[in-house]
């Protein structure tokens, strides 16, 4: 009885538009971890941001990459972040992002499937339902930062090449202040998901997506107690004064081992949290119109 309430009450959310499908999310997963390893500067990776530019094109989205050099402590490494354009109503701007590389791990062969290719997955999903239908009057970004894992220990300067480019490169464009938020997937596809608050996201954010989370029933995704802290794409874009929230699963059991594959994926859960995103987008444009 549970679950007929809990999908009658999904049904009545989506009625508006066409509803994020986990099994497109997986298969996108899959396609990105067939290329095998894939760390910034590896042709693996090359391989992957041509997949994402081809998916996107595919769409109908203006593509828009930028390549830069990476000073890092494997030398210097060129990476590329990818996004697509969905116009809107004005030109200022809600991200939907993700990361696209896979960590660099030289005792043992990483794949990355829920780090992060379930992700990737489902910021492609999510752009083939909001291009049939964006529920906001903003443009949506659908970008994939490369370059988000240490390439030896995570630090301030070893980490998040892709998301702090991505953000100097606005600024000194003179156009970060076009964006308005920003929300991040990070390993949200595994089968013992638990999405608990980031205690550094923007906390308007927050509560809009785990109320509407819980909305639908989904407190056992989105539990409502307790919280995390976490370092990751988010953060240059808050430092940047752009509200923004992470999604993350710390918790997941195979988070940066050779088990990172894709049989550990959901597309039952990718479905939801896609679900919990797309219905949250017109209370989030809602509050950002507010005086």
């Amino acid at each position: 009885m549970v679950a007929g309430l809990v999908l009658a009450a999904c049904g009545q959310i989506a009625a508006d538009g066409e509803t994020v499908d986990g099994q497109r999310a997986l298969a996108h997963a899959e396609a990105i971890v067939a290329y095998g390893p894939h760390p910034p500067g590896s042709n693996a990776q090359r391989e992957v941001g041509l997949y994402l530019i081809g998916q996107l094109r595919e769409l109908g989205l203006e593509v828009r990459t930028d390549a830069f050099p990476a000073m890092t402590p494997k030398g210097t490494l060129d990476m590329v972040n990818v996004w697509g354009v969905l116009a809107g109503e004005t030109e200022e701007v809600l991200i939907l992002a993700s990361h696209y590389d896979s960590k660099l791990f030289e005792g043992f062969r990483f794949v990355g499937a829920n780090d992060p290719a379930a992700s990737a997955g489902l910021v492609l999903e999510l752009a083939r339902v909001l291009k049939a239908r964006n529920p906001t009057p903003f443009t949506l970004w659908f970008v994939f930062f490369d370059g988000e894992e240490a390439l030896e220990t995570w630090t301030d300067q070893d980490s998040l090449y892709g998301s702090r480019r991505f953000v100097r490169r606005l600024q000194n464009q003179g156009e970060i202040g076009k964006l308005r938020a920003m929300l991040l997937l990070d390993l949200v596809g595994g089968k013992t998901l638990q999405l608990y608050r980031e205690s550094n996201s923007t906390p308007w954010l927050s509560s809009i997506l785990w109320s509407r989370a819980a909305r639908m029933g989904l407190e056992d995704l989105f539990p409502t107690r307790g919280t995390r802290a976490v370092t990751d794409d988010h953060l240059p874009f808050l430092e940047a004064g752009v509200p923004a929230v992470d999604l993350v699963d710390l918790s997941y059991p195979y988070w940066h081992t050779a088990e990172d594959t894709v049989d550990k994926l959901s597309a039952e859960n990718l479905g939801k949290v896609g679900e919990v995103v797309r219905t949250s987008l017109p209370e989030i444009a809602r509050h950002l119109r507010q005086p």
